[in-house]
C-alpha cells in the first residue's frame, strides 16, 4: 500500500468549490478487502481513534461510519475518515470528504478532503495513511505524536496574526488574497489595481525606512537631530567596550543588540558591571555589535501610526507571574503557559513565556531563580522589555493618548520615512505630555506587530489590520474585470473577440488561450495556456486592467481555477470528447466540469450560455448570477421563455444579429457584416460571434463599439490564427483549422458544402488518448463530410502504438461507406499536408486539421512565395493572354 501522489487544488474544483487535497492511493493487496473481513481491525480503529464515533458518513448520524465500518467498507474510505479526524483533532474544520475507485487504474483510489491550512492538511493526510497501514499489519501509532505533527506543521506554514488580520479585512471588503509565498508575502488584488504587503511592510513602505528602522544607533541619531528626545548610547563589540561605556554614563543602562528586533536580546535596568557583561554576552547571540544605552524609567507604550495618523496604542508590560505561595516560578509558568492564548511565536493573540538567559539574569537581580516560590500575590517581572514577543501582554490606552505624544510619534515615523511604524515610548503617563514628563522614544519598528492592538488583555480591540488595508487601499475592492470562456469548441475564437472589442477601447488586455497569453495583443508566452496557472500569471501582471481567460477542461480538473469568480462566465458548449480523462466517462460529466465557471460566479456577475444546446442551457439552474442567452435558431424556446420573465438574450433574426432584454431590443448588426461568420455559412463562429456580442453587453461596451471591433475580426491570421484560415494555392482553397473532435470537424464541413467546390478533401487525425469510440465517431463524420480523406497522426501518441489511431480511423471510414481508394494514410503531419495538398486539383477544397501549427505556415508560405514568383516569370503577353 503507497501514496501515489498529494496535491493541494487551492481555486475552486470539480470537487468543492473550496480548497481541497486530492490523494491518490494505490491499496495493493488491500484492494477490494472490506473493514469487515479484516478480523479485529475495526475494533482497534476505534480504540485507537474513539472520536471516529462521531462522523455521519453517508448514514446521515452520528455514527455512521462506525456502522459502515461494521457492515464492511474499503480501506481507501477508512483512510479519509481517519485523515478527516486527524486534521480536525488539529484544530481545522473539514466539512467535506469522498472517496471514489479510479476506474482506469484497479487497487487505485482517489481520497479528496477541503481544508484550511494545506501544509498542515497534507501533512494529516500523511499520517491518517500512515495509522491505517499501522493497523493493517497489526502494530499500533501514536495519535498525539500524530497531531502534534499536524499542528506543527500547520503553525510553521500558517500567516502570522498581524497578517491574518489585513486578510480578514481584504474579505469583509470582497478584495481577492494571493500568497505569493510560503511567508506573509500577499498580493492584495488583480492586475493593475493589486497591492502588496509582507506582514506590516506595505508596498507603500520606504525600503530606506525600513533599513533605517533596524539600525538602531542610526534610528535615534536622526530622531536626535530631529529635535526628538531619546536616550544617550553607545555602540560596542567587545565586554571590555560594553563595562567601559557603562562606567562613562554612571547611570543606570540597557543593552540591546544593535540590529535585534521584537525585544530579543534586550536586558533592562543595569546598574553593575557584572551584570553589564552577561546582558552583553545575551545581546551578541544576535550580531556582534550592541548598544550599550541609558535606562529610561517609566511605563513602556507601543504607538502604531499608518499613513501619518495614530491608529492604536497600547501599554506593554512585561512577562511575569503571580505568586501562590506553592509554586515556584519554573511551575506558575508553565501554567500560564497551558492558557490556549498562548502560542510558542505569533501564531496566536498572546506568545508563550520562554525562560532564557536574559529571564535568568533578570531574576538573579532580584535574588530570586526559577526555584524561588514567590508569595501570594507577589508579582515576579521575568523580564524588563514589554514585548508581546516574550511573553508580555498589553493594554489599550489608544484614547488616553495626549495630543503632544500623538504628534511626536507621527513626527518620528515620518523623520525615519515609514508609512506603518511602531514607535515605542517610555513615559510615566501616556496621557500627559512627553514634554513635562521626561517622554523619550526609545525605538520606532518597522513592520510592528498588531496582535497586542486586535486582542489586547485590558481594553478596547483596534482594528489595525484595516487601517493598514485602508492605507493601501482606501477605496474599491482591488478586482479588474474577469471574463472566463469555457465549453468544447469554439473557446479561442470566442476569446480572441471578447479581447479584442476590449483591446479596441485602449484596454490593457491579458488574455490566455490554447497558443498562449497575451498582454496588449502581444504574444508573451506561447503554447497551451488555457490552465489555473496561465491565469495567475495575467492576473498578476501590475499593467492589465481586464483579464480574459479561455479556461479549458483539463486545467479545472487538474487544479481548479487560478481566479475567485468571474465577472463574466461564457459557455459555448458541450460535445463529447476528452472522455475517459480524469473519470470524465458521459457528456453529462463534461457538462458537470464546463459548468463550474458558471457555478462560481456572484450574483452581480453575468453568465453567458448557448441556448441552442441542452447540455449548456441547463446550467442556468445551477448559476446565482444574470443570465445571458444566445442562439443561432429563428424561434429558441429558451430564448422565449427567458424574455417573457424579463432576461437578457442575443440572437439572430432576418439576418440582424439583435440583443433584447425583456421587451426592449437593439441591432447591434447584420450577420453579414462579420467576416467571421463567412456570410453567415460558418454556424460555428456566428455561435461565438453572439456569446462575445453577450460578453461586450454584460461588460457595459455599446452596440456601436461591438459593432465595429467584430466588424474588422476576420478569419485570418491576424485575428484568429490557426482558426478556419483561408489560403488559394494554385486554384486550390486550403483551409486551416484546429478541428480535433467530430462536432468541430462536423461544423467546419457543414460551412464548406456551402462554398462552391470540385472536391472537399481533409486531413484529420483524433489525440491518442480519446477512447476508441471516440476515433470511430470522427473517422464516420469525415466519411460523411469529405470526398478524399488523408489520415496522419499526432507527433505525441499518447500511450497509442504507432498507426493505431490512423488504422481505427481508416476502417471506420471504410465501414461509414467512403471508398477505400480515397483515402490514404500518412502518419507524418508536414508529409500528410503536403501529399494531400498535391493530389488536389484546382476548384478542389484542401482542409488541414493541424497539432502543430507553425509547420502548416511555413509550408504554405513557401508555397505562396513559389507562386508568386511563378507569376512573375510568365512573359507579359501571355499573361494578358495575347
Amino acid at each position: 500500500m503507497e501514496i501515489r501522489e498529494i496535491q493541494a487544488i487551492e481555486g475552486a474544483n470539480v470537487y468543492c468549490h473550496r480548497p481541497i487535497i486530492r490523494a491518490i492511493v494505490d491499496l495493493q493487496e488491500w484492494t477490494e478487502r472490506f473493514s469487515n473481513e479484516l478480523g479485529d481491525f475495526s475494533s482497534r480503529l476505534i480504540q485507537t481513534l474513539p472520536s471516529l464515533d462521531e462522523h455521519y458518513c453517508s448514514k446521515g448520524k452520528p455514527g455512521g461510519f462506525l456502522e459502515r465500518l461494521h457492515e464492511g467498507t474499503l480501506i481507501g474510505h477508512v483512510i479519509e475518515h481517519v485523515t478527516i479526524e486527524l486534521l480536525t483533532q488539529a484544530g481545522q474544520t473539514v466539512k467535506y470528504g469522498k472517496t471514489m475507485a479510479i476506474l482506469e487504474e484497479p487497487g487505485c483510489y482517489e481520497i479528496i478532503f477541503n481544508y484550511e491550512a494545506k501544509e498542515g492538511a497534507i501533512e494529516a493526510f500523511r499520517q491518517g495513511f500512515a495509522l491505517v497501514k499501522a493497523l493493517l499489519k497489526n502494530g499500533n501509532y501514536n495519535v498525539s505524536e500524530a497531531i502534534r505533527r499536524i499542528k506543527n506543521v500547520t503553525n510553521d506554514y500558517k500567516l502570522g496574526v498581524s497578517t491574518q488580520m489585513i486578510v480578514d479585512a481584504c474579505q469583509e471588503r470582497g478584495i481577492p488574497v494571493c500568497r505569493l509565498n510560503g511567508g506573509s508575502l500577499l498580493q492584495l488584488g488583480y492586475g493593475r489595481n493589486q497591492r502588496r504587503i509582507q506582514a506590516t511592510v506595505t508596498g507603500e513602505t520606504s525600503s530606506i525606512g525600513v533599513d533605517i528602522a533596524c539600525d538602531k544607533e542610526l534610528t535615534k541619531k536622526i530622531l536626535s537631530e530631529g529635535g526628538i528626545p531619546v536616550p544617550w548610547g553607545v555602540i560596542v563589540n567587545t565586554e571590555e567596550d560594553a563595562v567601559e561605556a557603562f562606567l562613562e554614563m554612571n547611570t543606570t543602562v540597557v543593552i540591546k543588540p544593535l540590529r535585534g528586533n521584537q525585544g530579543k536580546g534586550v536586558t533592562l535596568q543595569l546598574s553593575g558591571a557584572g551584570e553589564v557583561k552577561s546582558a552583553f554576552k545575551v545581546a551578541q547571540t544576535y550580531g556582534e555589535w550592541a548598544i550599550v544605552e541609558e535606562y529610561i524609567s517609566g511605563q513602556h507604550y507601543r504607538l502604531v501610526v499608518v499613513g501619518g495618523r495614530l491608529i492604536a496604542a497600547a501599554q506593554r508590560i512585561p512577562a511575569h507571574v503571580v505568586g501562590d505561595g506553592v509554586s515556584t516560578i519554573a511551575e506558575l509558568v508553565d501554567k500560564i503557559n497551558k492558557d490556549p492564548q498562548r502560542g510558542d511565536d505569533h501564531e496566536k493573540a498572546l506568545t508563550k513565556i520562554k525562560i532564557d538567559p536574559v529571564v535568568l539574569l533578570t531574576l538573579s537581580q532580584k535574588r530570586m531563580t526559577t526555584s524561588t516560590v514567590p508569595s501570594l500575590g507577589e508579582i515576579v517581572y521575568l523580564r524588563d522589555s514589554a514585548n508581546l514577543s516574550t511573553g508580555g501582554i498589553a493594554l489599550d490606552v489608544t484614547d488616553q493618548v495626549h495630543p503632544d505624544n500623538v504628534e511626536l510619534a507621527v513626527y518620528a515615523a515620518r523623520l525615519i520615512g515609514l508609512d506603518v511604524a511602531g514607535v515605542d515610548i517610555v513615559i510615566e503617563d501616556i496621557a500627559e505630555s512627553y514634554r513635562n514628563n521626561n517622554g523619550h522614544i526609545i525605538e520606532v519598528n518597522a513592520a510592528p506587530g498588531i496582535r497586542m492592538h486586535h486582542f489586547p488583555s485590558i481594553g478596547q480591540s483596534r482594528d489595525v489590520g484595516k487601517a493598514i488595508l485602508d492605507h493601501v487601499m482606501p477605496t474599491g475592492n482591488g478586482r479588474i474585470p474577469i471574463i472566463a470562456i469555457t465549453g468544447t469548441n469554439g473557446k479561442t475564437t470566442t476569446t480572441r473577440m471578447i479581447s479584442k472589442m476590449l483591446s479596441d477601447q485602449q484596454l490593457q488586455v491579458g488574455m490566455t488561450s490554447t497558443d498562449g497569453i497575451y498582454f496588449n495583443q502581444k504574444l508573451w508566452l506561447k503554447g497551451d495556456m488555457t490552465g489555473p496557472e496561465s491565469a495567475k500569471i495575467v492576473l498578476r501582471h501590475p499593467d492589465v486592467q481586464v483579464a480574459v481567460l479561455e479556461t479549458a477542461r483539463g486545467g479545472m480538473l487538474r487544479a481548479g481555477l487560478g481566479y475567485d469568480y468571474a465577472d463574466v462566465a461564457v459557455i459555448t458548449n458541450v460535445s463529447i470528447d476528452h472522455l475517459g480523462q480524469y473519470g470524465i466517462e458521459t457528456l453529462e460529466d463534461i457538462a458537470h466540469v464546463k459548468s463550474l465557471v458558471a457555478e462560481i460566479v456572484k450574483p452581480h456577475s453575468y453568465v453567458v450560455l448557448n441556448a441552442d444546446d441542452p447540455q449548456v442551457v441547463a446550467m442556468a439552474k445551477r448559476t446565482q448570477g444574470r443570465v445571458i442567452l444566445f442562439s443561432t435558431e429563428k424561434d429558441n424556446i429558451h430564448v422565449r421563455k427567458h424574455l417573457g420573465i424579463g432576461g437578457t438574450a442575443v440572437f439572430v433574426i432576418r439576418g440582424m444579429i439583435v440583443l433584447c432584454q425583456g421587451s426592449e431590443s437593439s441591432r447591434i448588426c447584420s450577420v453579414k457584416q462579420l467576416p467571421v461568420t463567412w456570410d453567415g455559412k460558418a454556424k460555428h463562429n456566428l455561435q461565438n460571434a453572439l456569446a462575445a456580442v453577450a460578453a461586450g453587453w454584460a461588460l457595459g461596451l455599446s452596440a456601436v463599439t461591438i459593432r465595429n471591433s467584430l466588424k474588422t475580426f476576420s478569419s485570418d491570421v491576424n485575428c484568429n490564427r490557426g482558426r478556419l484560415n483561408l489560403y488559394e494555392l494554385n486554384g486550390v482553397q486550403v483551409v486551416v483549422d484546429y478541428g480535433h473532435n467530430a462536432a468541430g470537424i462536423r461544423e467546419v464541413c457543414k460551412t464548406l458544402k456551402q462554398l462552391s467546390c470540385k472536391t472537399l478533401a481533409g486531413c484529420i487525425t483524433v489525440p491518442g488518448d480519446r477512447p476508441d469510440e471516440l476515433v470511430r465517431e470522427v473517422g464516420r463524420v469525415a466519411a460523411q463530410g469529405f470526398n478524399r480523406l488523408v489520415i496522419r497522426e499526432d507527433t505525441d501518441l499518447r500511450g497509442r502504438k504507432p498507426g493505431e489511431i490512423a488504422n481505427i480511423l481508416y476502417d471506420e471510414a471504410v465501414r461509414s461507406g467512403m471508398d477505400k481508394n480515397k483515402i490514404i494514410i500518412v502518419l507524418s503531419e508536414i508529409e500528410a499536408f503536403k501529399q494531400g495538398l498535391d493530389s488536389c486539383k484546382s476548384g478542389d477544397t484542401f482542409v488541414m486539421f493541424y497539432e502543430h501549427l507553425e509547420p502548416i505556415e511555413e509550408e504554405i508560405q513557401r508555397r505562396l512565395e513559389l507562386q508568386t514568383e511563378s507569376k512573375k516569370s510568365i512573359p507579359h503577353e501571355l499573361a494578358v493572354g495575347g
